[in-house]
């Protein structure tokens, strides 16, 4: 009798794991209607892709362009990208996030188990974002902020820009197979970078006139064309989850980043003439 209840328990709670996370207990990230960023001046969007562990040299991008004045005005992140985009989004400077950076340990954002449907079930990157952000939904982040997840199902791409901010970067971070998916209203999602890795046409969509993206990843993707300048790392080859090389991915970012000041300027002051020859009124000739 014992060993048949045992047998059940263990059937039970086998049964339970493998089910995807949905999180009941949060309002839900959702997408919405991207509502164009306007400004007289060219408008900015800066879109950080995935590459797992290589991510942490978007914090050296974002060293570089603060140094030179460049402050995006909208930013777009994708898997890994996302992570990072969350909290500079959320109103973190450079140094906040590399210190942020250099301080966490892997047990802050991955959680192994033994049971459900991957290895990692990614409850604690969740929580490890909203404590962060205090538990600030993705439109009450100071500046605009879109966050790129996959539907399972359909490999359709889902822009989050409205709801639970930890949620939504948890499914964006879900790579199949490693994490587990996780469930928003009732769909299944997982890693952004499985519809784009560098989901460049996004920031467009949100009003950028100069879009700068961010490839951390080693086989590129066609999206990072979209962008009018696309800043690609010399980051250490290093496995998914493996966080042993912070400082050498940061430099990897900050150096690409500094090479790409040139044409970034020199895209900015394009976008501003544009803008500007638009602006002018029409000059009506009168007919004699």
């Amino acid at each position: 009798m014992l060993r048949l209840t045992v047998l059940l328990l263990a059937g039970f709670l086998a049964g339970c794991a493998t089910a995807p996370y949905e999180d009941r207990g949060y309002p839900p990230p959702r997408e919405a209607e991207l509502a164009p960023v306007r400004a007289d001046r060219p408008v900015v969007g800066l879109v950080l892709g995935g590459g797992g562990a290589r991510g942490f040299a978007h914090i050296g991008v974002i060293k570089a362009l603060e140094a030179e004045g460049i402050r995006p005005d909208l930013i777009v992140g994708a898997s890994s990208g996302a992570l990072v985009a969350a909290f500079y989004a959320g109103g973190y400077g450079p140094r906040e996030l590399e210190e942020a950076a250099l301080g966490i340990e892997d047990s802050d954002l991955i959680d192994f188990t033994f049971f459900g449907p991957a290895r990692v079930e990614g409850a604690r990157l969740q929580d490890y974002v909203n404590r962060g952000l205090d538990n600030r939904s993705i439109e009450a982040l100071p500046r605009p902020f879109a966050v790129v997840a996959t539907e399972r199902a359909t490999s359709r791409m889902a822009v989050f820009t409205r709801g639970n901010t930890g949620i939504a970067v948890r499914a964006s971070t879900a790579v199949p197979t490693l994490f587990w998916p996780v469930v928003i209203g009732g769909v299944e999602y997982v890693d952004g970078g499985v519809a784009s890795r560098v989901p460049a046409p996004v920031a467009r969509r949100m009003g950028a006139d100069v879009v700068i993206a961010v490839d951390v990843s080693w086989r590129g993707t066609a999206d990072a064309e979209a962008a009018d300048v696309v800043i690609r790392p010399q980051a250490p080859r290093t496995r998914l989850l493996e966080f042993g090389k912070k400082l050498e991915n940061i430099a990897a970012g900050e150096a690409a980043a500094r090479e790409a000041i040139p044409a970034i300027r020199e895209s900015i002051a394009a976008a501003g003439e544009r803008k500007r020859f638009a602006a002018q009124p029409a000059v009506v000739f009168a007919a004699h």
